[in-house]
């Protein structure tokens, strides 16, 4: 089993709740989705071919920078009739200096070729953290022989389910409820709520982690 591994930077990011519409808030991490929205974006895999392609691609996530949000307000131009008001004020909510390490699961031949797209960083279309005005920077790092690994603690993303939380001093937790699985019309069809920190390892009990390079790593 192999596993490619690259980050993913910005100054700004958007993974925005789908319950929110006027106020649009965002989820504190990258989530699974749109790391596979992200790499079919850089590959040019048409959207609607976009699902069976990355049906068995697994992915982890490790936050690499503390989460700062921030909101603003913004006059949005009316797309409907909007009681024939010319524009209406949304706050949209955004994180700021976002980086993570992305860990994936693929085929060998699939992973070879974004291995390729990362090098010479030839993207089909320009890579951006859930909104267009916000373009990231990938780098890639390396692919690594990967197998089962009987540690108990990461410093991935992780299932809540699944840690065992030890609170010390200056120790911070982030939670959040993120998408995992969605569907052909691009419907998030499945929720996992998770724990991540900064820089701290995670205990963990009665889940599988694997050894990528020298990390222990949890793949959805």
């Amino acid at each position: 089993m192999q596993s490619l591994v690259f980050t993913a930077e910005s100054t700004y990011a958007r993974f925005r709740c789908p319950h929110t519409t006027t106020s649009a808030l965002t989820f504190s991490t990258i989530h699974p989705i749109a790391v596979k929205g992200l790499i079919g974006a850089i590959l040019g895999i048409d959207y609607k071919a976009l699902y069976d392609y990355t049906l068995d691609m697994k992915i982890g996530i490790q936050v690499l920078n503390p989460v700062y949000k921030d909101t603003q307000a913004f006059n949005l131009i009316a797309q409907t009739n909007n009681n024939n008001a010319a524009n209406f004020q949304s706050r949209i909510q955004f994180l700021r200096d976002v980086r993570y390490k992305i860990f994936v699961y693929e085929k060998p031949e699939n992973l070879d070729l974004l291995k390729q797209v990362l090098l010479s960083r030839e993207y089909t279309f320009t890579p951006y953290l859930g909104c267009s005005e916000y373009i990231a920077k990938l780098n890639y790092e390396d692919t690594y022989i990967m197998d089962k690994s009987i540690a108990n603690t990461t410093d991935t993303v992780i299932p809540q389910t699944y840690a065992e939380l030890e609170y010390k001093d200056n120790t911070v937790f982030y939670f959040d409820r993120i998408p995992i699985k969605n569907n052909t019309n691009r419907e998030y069809t499945r929720y996992s709520k998770v724990v991540f920190s900064i820089g701290t390892l995670i205990q963990v009990s009665e889940c599988q982690l694997y050894k990528v390079g020298d990390q222990n790593v949890f793949f959805f």
